[in-house]
């Protein structure tokens, strides 16, 4: 399940910028805290280590791979939208929201359909993580 929607998230071409705010606001390395599949928490999360968002570029360090993906970002709607475009013509385009909220990001997009209205993560098709930035290390 954690390996399909990763591999729909991933599969991206383009990115477009509404305002520069969004992307300094996403920017950093997040651990995955929580992960959602048709609003059913799952225990697949292991197989994915950090996801890093720099210079427009979203990068996930899984257990056995490196995926790197570029992505759209709405902030204008409410809530703020996220976009993937896959690269190949036979896919679709994956819609997404976004929100960070007290250092936790949390992206929901639906593999199949229509953009998810709310941060719930139910329905069928919904994938929901749920990230938020490690604590900084002390200097010993």
């Amino acid at each position: 399940m954690l390996r399909t929607a990763l591999l729909t998230l991933f599969a991206f071409a383009t990115l477009t910028v509404a305002d520069e705010k969004p992307i300094s606001e996403l920017d950093g390395t997040y651990d995955l805290k929580e992960f959602f599949q048709n609003g059913k928490g799952s225990d697949e999360k292991g197989a994915m280590s950090t996801v890093t968002f720099k210079d427009g570029l979203m990068t996930v360090k899984l257990t056995m791979r490196e995926d790197v993906a570029k992505f759209t970002l709405d902030t204008a709607k409410k809530p703020a939208q996220i976009d993937f475009q896959p690269t190949t013509a036979e896919a679709k385009t994956t819609l997404g929201i976004w929100k960070v909220e007290k250092g936790e990001l949390t992206v929901v997009f639906n593999k199949h359909g229509p953009r998810p209205a709310d941060f719930r993560g139910t329905g069928e098709g919904v994938v929901k993580f749920v990230m938020a930035k490690p604590a900084p290390k002390k200097d010993k």
